[in-house]
């Protein structure tokens, strides 16, 4: 599983219009199961307008920091590098990294307060490494699920 999960602007909207969704600042919020996930403004690099793509960017997704650091301009749905234009698709990077320190600082908080079973030899240590897993294929399940 990516650590990373690109979700289209147009797909946001929808589910926001349906009441599926909540997002607040860079915080999405799904609703019916009560996850959050931290957003990253990005783009999909979808086809080529003109030029080559030397950058190896079709078909890849970049955050808008990413696009300025490489000295890259976007303009809605295009993205020009250079002597180069792409058409994107404007979306964000749900950050799975945020779930698994979510998850760690969750796992310690619960094993403090005595809920974490076997403290001893992969106990709470290994269910702190398998709940974020899970929580990203919940996400990219309901991701494939709705789009």
């Amino acid at each position: 599983m990516a650590d990373y999960l690109f979700v289209p602007q147009s797909v946001l909207d929808r589910w926001s219009e349906q009441g599926r969704i909540s997002v607040d600042g860079t915080v999405l919020t799904i609703l019916g199961e009560n996850r959050s996930f931290v957003l990253a403004s990005a783009v999909r690099f979808m086809k080529m307008e003109a030029g080559e793509d030397a950058a190896g960017l079709l078909h890849k997704v970049k955050t808008t920091d990413a696009l300025k650091a490489m000295g890259a301009e976007q303009y809605r749905e295009s993205v020009l590098l250079g002597e180069t234009a792409y058409q994107v698709q404007e979306g964000f990077l749900a950050d799975a990294h945020a779930l698994r320190r979510a998850a760690a600082v969750s796992s310690a908080a619960k094993a403090k307060a005595g809920q974490a079973p076997g403290a001893q030899g992969g106990g709470a240590e290994g269910k702190a490494k398998d709940k974020p897993e899970g929580e990203q294929d919940l996400l990219a399940q309901y991701l494939l699920d709705n789009l």
